[in-house]
């Protein structure tokens, strides 16, 4: 081979440029068509979570004389299976799906009693696969609160409130019984929740994101004279592609848009929305609210 038929052989400068603006191309072609790929998994995620979430409602109904799950024990309440007091949702549904945390020793079962802070979660079904540990950090305490700041909101306004606020004292709409819904399959049980949207949006913070409002306060039907959050309500999260997941107390779940929960949006980027305002008709059982506003 000639010293010129070698040099014909190599990649010439141009040529290489050539190359690497196509290779440049393509990954700028598949970067988002993975992103979505991730996100569509994630959300995959997230809707097996709350189907065994949702279906772990229903056995504990079945097994409590068609008595819905409380969004938290009653004060001076125990949890037979943990020992923890006034425990919330997830230790009551934790029965049917797995516990969310468990103590390995004498500190960490101390800890777990006297406090709201955790510092792990040992079930995955309870977290958003697209939230991280970091999510979960209190700004105030530093801790983790896997629970209180969680991933997943209970409807705690119709589904059994165990709060004293407003007339007719403590345990007003404690506990709600199946009979009394007439839709199960329109009423909404867990879905995506945001948190205080006032924290979420200026500190992110899902502040007592376990809870999670309807579109407006119901005080002639359920006696609740507050929101989940003092700062504001703490709604549904549209994090899903624009979308929340929401399980229903028939068990099925679907990915709703915040207006098709019944809210009013003020801005779909940050998913605020607007307070007490909207329909109420896929929260309280009924499939209808007359006091809906526009």
């Amino acid at each position: 081979m000639t010293q010129r038929e070698t040099k014909r052989a190599g990649f010439t400068l141009i040529e290489l440029l050539v190359v690497i603006a196509i290779i440049a191309l393509l990954i700028g072609i598949l970067l988002p068509a993975l992103g979505k790929a991730r996100a569509a998994a994630r959300t995959a995620g997230n809707l097996a979570n709350l189907r065994s979430l949702g279906q772990g409602l229903a056995q504990y109904t079945d097994s409590n004389t068609e008595s819905l799950v409380p969004f938290r024990l009653p004060s001076g309440a125990v949890h037979e299976a943990s020992g923890r007091s006034r425990a919330r949702w997830h230790w009551v549904v934790g029965e049917y799906v797995g516990m969310p945390f468990m103590p390995s020793n004498a500190e960490e079962y101390d800890d777990f009693l006297n406090t709201d802070d955790f510092g792990r979660l040992d079930n995955e079904v309870f977290a958003d696969p697209s939230h991280d540990t970091e999510d979960f950090v209190s700004k105030k305490s530093g801790n983790v609160q896997v629970l209180r700041n969680g991933s997943y909101g209970y409807n705690y306004h119709y589904l059994g409130n165990t709060r004293g606020e407003g007339p007719g004292g403590g345990f007003a709409n404690y506990p709600v019984r199946l009979s009394r819904i007439v839709v199960p399959f329109d009423t909404v049980a867990l879905a995506d929740s945001s948190g205080s949207q006032v924290l979420r949006t200026t500190e992110g913070l899902r502040e007592h994101a376990y809870t999670m409002d309807p579109p407006r306060l119901d005080t002639d039907n359920n006696r609740a004279q507050t929101w989940a959050h003092d700062t504001a309500p703490s709604p549904s999260h549209n994090r899903q592609g624009g979308k929340a997941t929401a399980a229903f107390l028939d068990g099925h779940v679907e990915l709703l848009s915040l207006r098709d929960l019944g809210y009013i949006v003020e801005d779909d980027a940050t998913g605020v929305v607007e307070v007490d305002a909207g329909s109420n008709a896929k929260w309280n059982g009924l499939g209808h609210d007359k006091d809906a506003t526009d």
